[in-house]
């Protein structure tokens, strides 16, 4: 991180951002948190508006239940079967780039959110999470 004063969410947010389409499914989304290590998700429908959040909670949350449900050796069949739109969070709470850094900070606890999607209008520019404050801190600790 080589910004001298950050002040704003646009300044540590992460811009590019891994995404899944509302058409695909919570096996989908499992993956790709595997893949990258990752724990939040952005859904964005065909026109790129961000229509709803996936969070590790809700996967394994719904992993469980489906393995209560049929047993571990069904599963993964099952969880290709949950379409996004059933598992995500489509009352997820944004933040614009223009934040100042304190008040998403306060935002992010206050919620109890590891991360935050940012937007321009409806549409996903980056997403902020605790993992990009950690940096942060560990950036200004160094100075």
């Amino acid at each position: 991180m080589t910004i001298a004063n950050p002040a704003t969410v646009a300044d540590i947010m992460s811009r590019d951002v891994v995404t899944l389409h509302l058409a695909q499914t919570l096996h989908d989304g499992n993956e790709l948190m595997r893949q990258h290590r990752i724990r939040h998700i952005p859904v964005v429908d065909d026109d790129g508006r961000m229509v709803g959040l996936l969070d590790q909670k809700v996967a394994l949350r719904e992993a469980m239940r489906i393995a209560d449900d049929y047993g571990t050796q069904r599963l993964e069949h099952h969880l290709r079967q949950v379409p996004l739109a059933q598992a995500m969070r489509p009352d997820f709470i944004a933040l614009a780039a223009e934040t100042p850094l304190a008040d998403a900070g306060r935002k992010l606890l206050a919620h109890r959110q590891g991360a935050m999607p940012v937007l321009a209008g409806e549409h996903l520019v980056g997403i902020l999470s605790s993992v990009d404050f950690v940096r942060l801190a560990i950036t200004l600790l160094e100075r």
